[in-house]
């Protein structure tokens, strides 16, 4: 039998539950409200319906801070050109080291506090194409998928990033060059991104993995015109080493992130000209390879680093708080839609048929279209 005091620790595991049942449960709200709104600019310019999806999914991506930062206690460290960052909104590819899926989140955290968060589009690995609801909403949203070989189809790509340029669509397009999560729980993968490192007789990276540069070049060569900088963002989890060891533990997921894993989240911003970001390919490859080195340094000081270095990205650092007054009136806004289609009949009925009629009809668009 459950002891009493065990009650607590069950309670704070079990603690991303609601949130994620409210997130995950508001996706069919979302693609009805969104459905509906496509349907009513179909006759419109196409500026009109991109300004009303941008909105949506921003109020989306709010609900989801909602919760990741103002419900999860989490304290969030900011350092570098993050001043710079939030004086203005900008067109930006933003490069980032990917460790769990709450690197998503991060996106969201850094958007928001420009003014930009609807703006976000994500280069995506291609099986995610098949999600049901959120895979087929994606890709309307200007995300691009990649192969899991890390291959694009690349003559498609380059048609919607120069439909993005074209019809002057505003974009915070994120990447995570090094292709999959670094994981301390799979060394094989890293042992292999160190291989080729040493294969193209470089330096092994050892808190990184090795970026592949193709999703950048494509992303930077169709969208440069339009682009104001390249955001260079690391991430680091508290948290993440074994209370014995001291070693590297896998960052946290999504339901751990919310349940209070890590009770800080550190990101540093470098702001990147253009005019420093090379064209030439190799070049190009050499660069990033640079700029992941110095992502490696960061990361294994907040490791392995002694006194003020360890356990930050930057001893230059601050601690922002994102106001409720960011996020609240999205929880409110699809709690509105929520409270009907969850609590009546009726809108049981139209909240599951959505659900279904959006997961199949994405999955037949997908299916066509590449």
């Amino acid at each position: 039998m459950m002891g009493i005091a065990n009650v607590p620790y069950i309670l704070k595991k079990a603690a991303w539950i609601v949130p994620a049942g409210f997130m995950y449960g508001t996706a069919p709200t979302f693609i009805l409200v969104w459905g509906s709104w496509r349907m009513a600019t179909a006759l419109l310019p196409k500026k009109v319906y991109e300004v009303g999806d941008d909105f949506l999914y921003s109020l989306y991506q709010k609900l989801v801070l909602f919760f990741f930062e103002n419900c999860s206690g989490v304290k969030i460290v900011l350092s570098g050109d993050v001043e710079s960052m939030t004086k203005a909104k900008e067109n930006v590819v933003m490069m980032m080291n990917h460790q769990c899926t709450v690197d998503w989140m991060v996106a969201d955290m850094l958007a928001v506090r420009q003014g930009s968060i609807g703006h976000i589009r994500y280069i995506l690995k291609n099986s995610l194409r098949w999600a049901p609801i959120y895979g087929w909403y994606f890709r309307q949203h200007s995300c691009i998928y990649v192969k899991r070989s890390g291959k694009f189809e690349e003559k498609t790509a380059i048609n919607q990033l120069q439909m993005m340029v074209d019809d002057n669509t505003p974009f915070w397009m994120v990447v995570f060059p090094e292709g999959t999560r670094y994981n301390p729980s799979y060394p094989n993968i890293i042992a292999k991104s160190q291989q080729y490192a040493k294969d193209q007789d470089l330096e092994p990276l050892r808190n990184v993995l090795y970026p592949r540069y193709k999703a950048m070049q494509l992303c930077l060569n169709q969208l440069r015109s339009k682009m104001d900088a390249v955001y260079d963002v690391t991430v680091a989890y508290s948290d993440t080493t074994h209370e014995k060891t001291g070693s590297r533990i896998t960052a946290p997921g999504l339901s751990a992130f919310l349940a209070g894993k890590s009770r800080e989240l550190h990101v540093h911003v470098k702001k990147v000209s253009l005019s420093d970001v090379p064209k030439q390919e190799e070049q190009l490859k050499q660069w990033l390879y640079e700029r992941y080195q110095i992502k490696d340094q960061m990361m294994t000081d907040f490791y392995e680093g002694k006194g003020e270095k360890r356990g930050r990205l930057d001893p230059c650092h601050e601690t922002s708080n994102l106001s409720l007054r960011h996020t609240l009136p999205a929880f409110l806004f699809w709690s509105a839609f929520n409270v009907p289609l969850w609590m009546t009949a009726l809108g049981r009925q139209v909240y599951w048929q959505s659900m279904l009629a959006s997961t199949v009809i994405g999955w037949i668009w997908m299916g066509i279209v590449p």
